[in-house]
């Protein structure tokens, strides 16, 4: 049996991004077993993909995860090591991990010194040398081709270890126990619905451009039914939001509400698994390109519309 280990630390969006490899590996490896290494955050959704047999949770605390990595793994052998969240400190602990091949991704960037600018590469030159398959990524976002789209450095890296690209649409899977509640709150509004998400990305925003924002929620509910949500972490216009919307807290639901004569609710602290139910029942789903709605979104072919503010373009369309 192969064995596989992964290094996925980072965001939802991201891990959901990086999902059709999990695929990939377990239809060119029909026999192996994937252990993931994951983040506290992402667990909460890494738990729920069946292509994974064995997840580990590090917390970012580079002296106890260190010796969580030798005492889990110091004395274990894998075929393969993949480091997919560029993390300086996945880099580290992959020195220490016994696999026969280790791939990742180094990050170029151009940093600037008083007048002068360099080339920089993210790992380190001795950490790149304990990684035998590799991609460069440049890191500025001037350069869009097929070498800055992650997804695409993801395929190809599996690619140049002779692995034939079998699938790529994101993959996301509904937590069942998160279908009680969503039935719960969705048969009290009972209708189609576009999803519109508000979260920190919006903080960014002026007041006037925030104003903008909740006049476009409002002309999109004159025709259609919204269902608003909150993400997690204030919001500076918070107060703006709630003088236009009624805001329901989740834990309200054991309430008997009836949304019946409203074509638009807003939810607040939503647990993620139910919030995907959301996002992949919705006509639409409409974010300031918010990773997780944007990334389920894809998983389930749902139209996705981004609002962006303009200099975010070329970042985005990574």
């Amino acid at each position: 049996m192969k064995k596989i280990i992964i290094f996925k630390t980072d965001r939802i969006g991201d891990f959901i991004n990086f999902s059709p490899c999990l695929r990939i590996i377990k239809d060119n490896l029909k026999n192996c077993e994937i252990t993931m290494i994951c983040s506290d955050y992402n667990y909460q959704i890494v738990k729920n993909y069946k292509e994974i047999d064995k997840i580990y949770i590090i917390k970012k605390k580079i002296y106890i995860d260190f010796f969580f990595i030798v005492k889990n793994f110091i004395n274990k052998k894998f075929d393969y090591l993949f480091q997919m969240d560029g993390s300086k400190k996945s880099y580290f602990y992959s020195i220490f991990i016994n696999a026969k091949l280790k791939s990742t991704i180094f990050f170029l960037k151009k940093t600037k010194f008083g007048i002068f600018s360099y080339n920089s590469i993210r790992p380190s030159f001795f950490i790149r040398k304990f990684f035998q398959n590799y991609i460069f990524c440049n890191e500025d976002y001037n350069i869009i081709n097929d070498e800055t789209h992650y997804q695409k450095i993801y395929f190809k890296l599996l690619e140049k270890i002779k692995f034939d690209i079998s699938h790529k649409q994101n993959i996301f899977y509904l937590d069942e126990k998160s279908k009680i509640d969503f039935n719960k709150i969705i048969k009290k509004f009972n209708k189609p619905f576009y999803l519109f998400h508000l979260d920190r990305k919006s903080n960014s925003l002026n007041s006037f451009q925030f104003n903008s924002l909740i006049n476009l929620i409002k002309k999109i509910k004159i025709k259609h039914n919204v269902i608003l949500t909150l993400g997690i972490g204030n919001l500076r216009y918070k107060n703006i939001l709630y003088n236009n919307f009624k805001i329901y807290d989740y834990s309200e639901f054991q309430n008997d509400l009836n949304f019946n004569n409203f074509n638009i609710i807003g939810l607040k602290k939503l647990p993620l698994n139910v919030l995907a139910y959301f996002i992949a029942n919705a006509e639409a789903n409409i974010s300031m390109h918010s990773g997780s709605v944007i990334h389920i979104s894809a998983a389930f072919g749902k139209l996705i519309i981004d609002v962006l503010e303009s200099h975010k373009n070329n970042e985005i369309d990574r």
